[in-house]
């Protein structure tokens, strides 16, 4: 079947967390080699900070993007339910049908 909008962001976002991971050094070679090491200390460590927020963000993102994820309901299907005035989707109607808010089924 065809991949869905979120699926399609839920994948792209875990393919960016392992680029991050995996091109991002951990330890920087050529400060063991000069003498003055402490701007290049520092600029490592700003690096990691910023890598480390990166991913923290990117996981965020990725645990609540997986409650967002509409599946496809079947024709005739609750799609809906209803509380007090309020209404909470269940899952995405087929393109030729549309969620009616009065049987709360796709139609």
């Amino acid at each position: 079947g065809a991949m869905s909008r979120a699926e399609g962001i839920f994948l792209t976002m875990w393919v960016l967390l392992l680029l991050i991971i995996s091109t991002a050094p951990l330890v920087d070679a050529s400060s063991e080699k000069s003498g003055d090491q402490s701007e290049e200390k520092r600029e490592l460590v700003g690096r990691r900070a910023i890598r480390n927020e990166l991913i923290v963000f990117i996981y965020v993102l990725l645990c609540h993007s997986v409650v967002a994820i509409n599946y496809l309901c079947n024709i005739g299907d609750f799609c809906t339910v209803k509380k007090g005035s309020r209404f909470g989707q269940l899952c995405d109607c087929p393109r030729e049908s549309k969620c009616n808010l009065f049987f709360l089924k796709c139609l």
